[in-house]
């Protein structure tokens, strides 16, 4: 009965095969076939131990007869492997795992596809065995190279890491590959989240382990920035590629916003997270990389960073034109809202506050419920007594704080709000000018507020 259920299970395979296309039968097709039905029915059977001699004998004896007896001896050689004890025997397994990947490039080629794979199985077995670190790193220099922006997820963090393992182990990898290398995984991580938001998370964390990765391979610390990649920079940006040189517009006769080679703008962004990751953004270089990151692409935070750091430097009028770029690069109203409120404040700095009044008013349009914009009125008119005050009228000359009163209590600030009551007139001074608490007067004035009469 079971040789009877043999040949059944022979005939349909046979003749399910002959109906497949992509086979290479030998002239021995029958002997071919059985190996074929006999590991393809022990495999499904989880019979890995009865599997692997015919799948052997194919791979051998008939190498080119379908990709299929690659891909399923891969997974017989993992069944092997996981339940074998023996270090040396499960190492030997490997090893011929590792054999079929290369055959299945000989017989069938996709040559980047396999390699991909092979690296990932190769440092299932291998990321912790010091003697495998090189055999490891080449393995993932080849799937990189290969598959660039198709580098599979699973093996970009693990690429890093046996950069780190071998560079540590061998010390025959230079700072600057390391950095090579961290720099072509941290573009393929920005392509994927470009192009694959739903796992825009997971993508995130891939770049959060590279940068940990990276510090833990390299002292990446600002000295590193600036002395040895900020000459690297200053010397692209000096010498452009391909004949760049500023150009004009002869019909405004204004210079056209300079345009940086590929590579100046890649070495930018390196500088730039790696002073992140170093906290070296308070360096020169990592500014003038924002700049020229910005002027390649306009992005919402990079402006947003550089026009804080031009402030911080008194730059104010460079920080201004900064912070409109931050505006014009995002459509997000309470971006825009929150550096609205970062120009009227640097309008403050400045001394200009109906500049800073009109920026905050605008911050409001966007975001109601910003207290921030609310508060930083408040304190425009607390500090514009003396700039008001006519000494005609102490009533008069005290509106200012009203107003002030009147936005610190929208921004729910109460303690302000009592420090700005503090200053209101006095019942005695409103009885001495003949006018009633509730009587609605104008501050005059830049703050020119309708305020209605209160007493301290």
């Amino acid at each position: 009965m079971k040789l009877l259920k043999y040949f059944f299970v022979l005939f349909l395979v046979n003749f399910n095969l002959n109906a497949q296309p992509g086979w290479s039968w030998p002239e021995d097709k029958a002997t071919a076939e059985e190996k074929n039905v006999l590991y393809t029915d022990y495999l499904k059977q989880g019979e890995c131990e009865m599997a692997i001699e015919p799948n052997r004998w194919l791979i051998q004896n008939v190498p080119n007869l379908h990709v299929s007896i690659y891909q399923n001896a891969i997974k017989i050689l993992r069944c092997l492997i996981d339940k074998e004890e023996d270090a040396d025997k499960k190492n030997e397994l490997i090893q011929e795992a590792l054999s079929v990947f290369d055959k299945r490039i000989e017989n069938f080629g996709r040559e980047a596809y396999v390699k991909n794979r092979k690296a990932t199985f190769a440092y299932t077995f291998y990321r912790s065995d010091k003697t495998q670190y090189a055999n490891l790193h080449n393995m993932f220099m080849e799937a990189l190279e290969l598959n660039g922006n198709k580098l599979g997820n699973s093996n970009i963090v693990a690429c890093m890491d046996i950069c780190r393992k071998h560079k540590l182990t061998s010390k025959t990898i230079t700072d600057d590959e390391v950095l090579n290398i961290y720099d072509d995984l941290s573009k393929i991580v920005s392509f994927k989240l470009a192009n694959d938001p739903k796992n825009a998370d997971r993508l995130k964390r891939y770049q959060d382990n590279l940068d940990k990765l990276l510090t833990a391979t390299i002292t990446v610390d600002c000295n590193f920035v600036e002395n040895t990649l900020g000459p690297k920079l200053s010397e692209l940006v000096a010498s452009p590629s391909n004949g760049e040189i500023m150009e004009t517009d002869y019909e405004s006769l204004a210079p056209v916003e300079e345009q940086y080679s590929e590579e100046a703008i890649n070495l930018a962004k390196k500088i730039f997270q790696l002073s992140i990751t170093g906290k070296c953004t308070s360096s020169d270089i990592a500014l003038e990389a924002a700049k020229i990151m910005f002027t390649a692409q306009r992005d919402f935070a990079i402006a947003k960073f550089i026009a804080g750091r031009e402030q911080a430097n008194n730059n104010y009028e460079t920080a201004l034109e900064y912070y409109d770029g931050a505006i014009e690069s995002t459509a997000d109203d309470l971006q825009k809202s929150e550096v609205m409120l970062n120009k009227a404040q640097l309008y403050a700095v400045i001394g200009n506050k109906i500049k800073s009044r009109q920026n905050a008013r605008k911050s409001l349009t966007l975001n109601p419920n910003f207290t921030d914009a609310y508060k930083l009125i408040g304190n425009l008119y607390m500090s514009s007594y003396d700039d008001c005050r006519e000494g005609k009228s102490r009533v008069k000359d005290r509106l200012v704080f009203i107003a002030a009163y009147k936005m610190f209590k929208r921004a729910g600030l109460e303690t302000k709000a009592n420090q700005a009551r503090e200053q209101f007139p006095s019942m005695e001074e409103l009885f001495n000018e003949n006018l009633e608490i509730g009587e609605s007067m104008n501050t005059g004035c830049w703050v020119n507020e309708e305020v209605t009469l209160n007493k301290r």
